[in-house]
């Protein structure tokens, strides 16, 4: 499921980068709001068409918008429409048979279309709602959609939050997406309250509404925030990686209600890791309009009272430095939070095998294994003399002792991240007798390592499709000891909980030579200000109600509405 939601919840990491002004006033019945609409990228449209839902009435009113009032002046019977600014009016046609049916006077600054059926195609989306042209330079049109306030909200949650999520989850971004819309009016200067994408929180109207997000929608029906009696913002985000954070550290603004707080209930959901050349770090910088020469130093020099990241500082080989602050500490570096470390690599770690070493007999191994004295079964190889097992099954038996580790895998970078002293997450296959008398491949591994940042060396090898690694070198770097004893033939592992004397991974010598590169590994993602919908989904397991969550997140706020 984290697979899939990591697509749907990008959307609410990008929430905007800075406070937005809050809500004058209370919603109702006939709150209208005005969205932009941005379909497949595109926000300027030369011939925008409308075609009405099957099943529902059909034919639209064409007029002009007073406000938010529609004033209709032409009954059109047509199911699809395009609209064209022609000789400088707006002019609507039949799709079908290209006859024109409505035209404006020249000059008109808009063109509003109020169709008669409950759901609208635009784009391949239904919507609902009215919609309004103008004009957008080069003879192409901005198309923005009039639509109430909780059928808005009805558009938004299944693109913002799982709509198979626990129900108390949903009520709980319903509120905080009803409280955003009422308090973003950031692109006024276009003509309209808000766009429908990650810059205000996405919005393709009815095509993903089920009958749970429509329900959570229902049930908080009219419901926003409120500080001291006054309407707020419900920012929101993916996930907060331990802690969420004050919105004067990210955006500026001290905003009494926007309080970060160390959360118990989300844990380490979204666990990441960038590496960077000196030369990458450069360039991002440049790109953010940064002076800076050949990079020499990255380094964290403040960090919040939460632990979240407040200040990087980078240094060129000039000594000149450039100081980057708030939640420019995750834009400018392009990575997903502003919880992380930052670890230096002197020189590119070697990812192959010596020659040497690249084939040695392997066979099936038959040998016995015991963890702390109690037997466990791990498939692995004995390669050249040694046993060679994949790193997630021995993360496996280590979770819950003092040698514990999570694994991670980057496909697309051929790297595997480890994370000591984290519980190890499984992903099904663990334990797996992949080890069979038939060896169908076998090469050495190419897969690149890195444990906590740094970058290791494991003897590795590649085997009918998985990584094997020596298991005396995965004691030394991941604190557990290793041992054999011959009489039994036994492979005895004892974590450092029960060895008291547990293996400290090797430290890489220090150097006055520039870094190479740097790696950033940290956890959660978006601007950690609000609700983790991570910690709204944890919470909700655990029996919380959507109001308690609300109140977790958002300090000393009410419901209103």
């Amino acid at each position: 499921m984290k697979r899939i939601l990591s697509l749907l919840l990008c959307a609410a990491a990008a929430l905007c980068g800075c406070l937005q002004t809050a809500p004058a006033a209370a919603a109702n019945e006939d709150t209208i709001l005005r969205v932009g609409l941005t379909v497949s990228g595109s926000s300027s449209f030369a011939d925008p068409k409308l075609e009405n839902v099957s099943g529902y009435a059909s034919g639209y009113t064409a007029g002009v918008m007073n406000g938010t009032a529609f004033s209709g002046s032409k009954t059109i019977t047509a199911t699809q429409l395009t609209i064209r600014l022609v000789d400088d009016a707006f002019q609507v046609s039949d799709t079908a048979s290209g006859e024109v049916l409505y035209t404006t006077g020249k000059g008109a600054d808009h063109l509003a279309i109020q169709p008669k059926s409950t759901l609208t195609w635009f784009k391949g989306y239904r919507w609902q709602g009215s919609f309004v042209y103008r004009r957008a330079g080069n003879g192409n049109l901005t198309v923005i959609n009039y639509v109430g306030l909780e059928d808005y909200v009805k558009g938004v949650l299944p693109y913002e939050i799982d709509p198979d999520w626990p129900a108390e989850a949903q009520k709980a971004q319903a509120v905080c997406a009803r409280s955003f819309a009422l308090g973003t009016h950031k692109h006024t200067a276009s003509g309209y309250d808000l766009c429908n994408t990650t810059n205000c929180q996405v919005y393709l109207g009815a095509n993903k509404a089920t009958a749970a997000s429509n329900a959570a929608v229902n049930d908080t029906r009219g419901q926003y925030l409120t500080y001291q009696g006054k309407p707020v913002i419900g920012y929101f985000f993916s996930s907060d990686g331990g802690a969420t954070e004050d919105a004067v550290n990210v955006w500026g603004g001290d905003y009494p209600y926007l309080k970060g707080k160390v959360d118990p209930y989300e844990g380490k959901v979204d666990e990441w890791s960038v590496t960077l050349t000196a030369e990458e770090v450069r360039k991002k910088l440049i790109s953010a309009g940064y002076t800076i020469g050949t990079v020499a130093k990255v380094e964290v020099t403040k960090r919040t009272a939460t632990d979240n990241v407040n200040e990087v500082t980078v240094t060129d080989t000039d000594g000149k430095t450039v100081t980057i602050q708030r939640d420019k500490v995750r834009t400018v570096f392009g990575l997903k939070s502003i919880r992380y470390t930052i670890t230096p690599h002197q020189t590119k770690a070697v990812k192959t095998l010596p020659v040497s070493a690249a084939l040695q007999k392997i066979v099936p191994s038959v040998h016995q294994i015991t963890l702390d004295g109690k037997k466990v079964t791990p498939q692995g190889w004995n390669i050249g003399g040694e046993n060679y097992y994949k790193l997630r099954d021995i993360a496996y038996i280590m979770n819950g002792t003092g040698s514990q580790f999570n694994v991670g895998w980057d496909n697309a970078k051929n790297c595997i991240s480890l994370f000591a002293g984290q519980a190890y997450q499984p992903v099904g296959d663990e334990m797996s007798s992949s080890a069979s008398s038939a060896v169908k491949t076998y090469m050495p591994a190419t897969a690149s390592i890195v444990l906590d940042g740094k970058d290791i060396q494991l003897t590795g090898y590649h085997v009918n499709g998985n990584n094997y690694y020596r298991v005396r070198d995965m004691g030394k770097v991941l604190n557990f000891t290793v041992d054999f004893d011959p009489e039994s033939e036994m492979v005895l592992l004892c974590s450092a909980d029960q060895s008291g004397q547990p293996v400290q991974p090797e430290q890489p010598e220090q150097s006055d030579t520039p870094a190479a590169s740097y790696t950033f590994t940290g956890s959660g993602w978006g601007h950690s200000v609000g609700m983790s919908q991570w910690g709204a989904y944890a919470m909700a397991k655990q029996g919380f109600t959507y109001e308690d969550i609300l109140k977790f997140y958002f300090t000393g706020i009410s419901l209103a509405g």
